[in-house]
């Protein structure tokens, strides 16, 4: 990518012996970090696993991400502009900074990651299993989160408003800095911390 570093580490099924790795439709890229590298917009990723694998200040614009389980991997500074993730799995992975806006994320499985300062903004997110990732000071404006596992998710100083949080369950959760007056909570599941938060957030004095 240009200005970006994108550092490669396992990525399977295919290989390719002579230049390195091989993405889904068969476009190849080094297995060495690269600097200022530029993957074609409409390149696929498709049906891969990527393993500690670290993208740097990419842009993946138009890029198939479809069914990829990427695990322990970084994408730092990156942009997904209308990125295909269909029931992709990020395990465990740093997405700093990264910008999600207008990406494909029906059936996307965010688990245990840390999606800080990410545009997640009008996405859309139901169902999805996000135990445990942290969204501290991500943009999650007018984002649908209807029936999302949010157990145990910080968002500490996360921008929300509008967020349809409808049948989510955000017990063990971190709201502290929200804005929540401004959610959408229908059928939500929430423990005594949360309910004191919420209350607290509704100008509620506490005894």
């Amino acid at each position: 990518m240009r200005g970006g570093v994108l550092c490669l580490g396992n990525i399977s099924p295919t290989r390719n012996r002579t230049s390195g790795m091989r993405t889904g439709r068969n476009r190849s890229l080094p297995a060495a970090p690269l600097t200022g590298a530029a993957l074609p917009a409409g390149g696929s990723f498709a049906g891969s696993r990527l393993s500690r694998c670290v993208f740097t200040g990419c842009r993946f614009r138009f890029v198939d991400f479809s069914s990829v389980t990427a695990k322990n991997c970084a994408f730092l500074n990156c942009v997904f502009d209308e990125a295909n993730l269909f029931g992709a799995v990020l395990s465990h992975c740093k997405c700093t900074g990264s910008s999600f806006s207008g990406a494909r994320t029906t059936g996307l499985s965010l688990e245990a990651g840390s999606y800080q300062y990410c545009d997640l903004s009008r996405l859309s997110l139901a169902e999805a299993e996000l135990v445990g990732a942290s969204f501290a000071h991500a943009d999650l404006r007018e984002c649908s989160l209807r029936g999302a596992d949010l157990r145990y998710c910080d968002f500490t100083q996360a921008l929300m408003q509008g967020c349809d949080l409808t049948k989510a369950d955000l017990r063990g959760a971190t709201l502290a800095g929200v804005e929540v007056r401004a959610l959408k909570m229908k059928e939500t599941s929430i423990d005594l911390p949360i309910a004191v938060a919420i209350a607290e957030g509704m100008g509620a004095k506490l005894f």
